[in-house]
């Protein structure tokens, strides 16, 4: 079965399906009968298009995923032909896979784009989403803050709630994914100075203990949800946060919250990955069928649009 891997950052959230790199020969011998293209690409606003293109393996076989360089990507807006994308030598400084750019193309919101993709021994493969509307929060806050110090440990034990509120929009089925990234900043003191180092943002995963008919703790950090029952309405939701760090070394900065508007696309394809990821190995559990929005291949190309908000933990 084709591995399925999260990317954090998110937003990144792009080689889901990727796991392993090897050199695509165009004269190897590919069962076209085993072998189907498979594309990632999650578009939002403000950032350009990309797209990964790779090959699927027999369910059979354990052999490496292949990355396709010579295939035609082609973006179309409303069946109009918009440009077509550009093989980059160099990886994506996030996932460290090759990709397809669009260059200076940016998408917008409410637009239907299509991305189709042609490449030798493959059947075409298309498909199409849109960015929706962000949705900005109402309210976020930190609640219930307690610092524990670990006996006989270095760390110390970090918990609280996260309260986040929005609006959501009525006469419309709704999706999100909202995220959160912890800031730790490491230090060294050197003859009384403080010293920095570098800074890193680390997603907050939850437990697939929080799941349900309408929401599901993302494999790669956060929580989808959709608006069953709550259209129209004001959505509150509480998350609980905990980890644990080394104060000696880490400095705790603030928590990013990051409100994702989400197309359908999206939320079902990483919502049917988080839940396989959850199902347990036994013989007797169904297993979870992973949705797909490519036509005659596998993969994902969906939008989403971003509402941002920070907050200061601490002491």
């Amino acid at each position: 079965m084709l591995r399925l891997i999260f990317l954090p950052i998110l937003f990144g959230l792009l080689s889901l399906v990727l796991s392993c790199e090897k050199v695509f020969d165009v004269n190897s011998a590919i069962d076209a009968r085993s072998s189907e293209l498979v594309v990632v690409s999650s578009f939002t606003l403000d950032r350009t298009l990309q797209v990964y293109v790779s090959a699927s393996g027999s369910i059979l076989d354990d052999a490496p995923i292949t990355y396709i360089d010579n295939a035609i990507v082609e973006l179309y807006r409303n069946e109009e032909f918009l440009t077509q994308l550009s093989f980059s030598e160099d990886k994506d400084k996030v996932s460290n896979l090759p990709f397809y750019s669009a260059g200076d193309f940016q998408p917008q919101v409410g637009i239907k784009y299509t991305i189709k993709v042609d490449a030798p021994g493959f059947e075409t493969v298309t498909a199409n989403s849109q960015i929706p509307t962000p949705i900005k929060m109402v309210s976020s806050e930190i609640s219930d803050l307690q610092f524990t110090e670990m006996m006989g440990e270095k760390e110390t034990q970090v918990r609280y709630l996260v309260d986040i509120a929005f609006e959501d929009p009525g006469q419309v089925e709704n999706y999100y994914h909202i995220n959160l990234l912890k800031q730790f900043r490491e230090f060294a003191i050197i003859e009384s100075d403080t010293l920095y180092f570098r800074e890193e943002m680390r997603p907050v995963v939850f437990s697939n203990q929080l799941n349900t008919n309408f929401q599901v703790a993302h494999v790669g950090g956060g929580l989808l949800l959709e608006d069953e029952g709550q259209d129209g309405q004001t959505i509150r939701i509480t998350l609980p946060v905990e980890f644990s760090y080394l104060p000696t070394r880490d400095e705790l900065g603030k928590l990013f919250i990051e409100l994702r508007a989400v197309s359908k696309e999206y939320y079902q394809y990483f919502s049917t990955i988080s839940r396989q990821d959850g199902v347990s190995d036994s013989p007797f559990t169904d297993p979870v069928i992973v949705y797909d929005n490519i036509n005659g291949g596998q993969g994902v190309f969906a939008g989403f649009s971003t509402s941002s908000d920070s907050l200061v933990v601490g002491y």
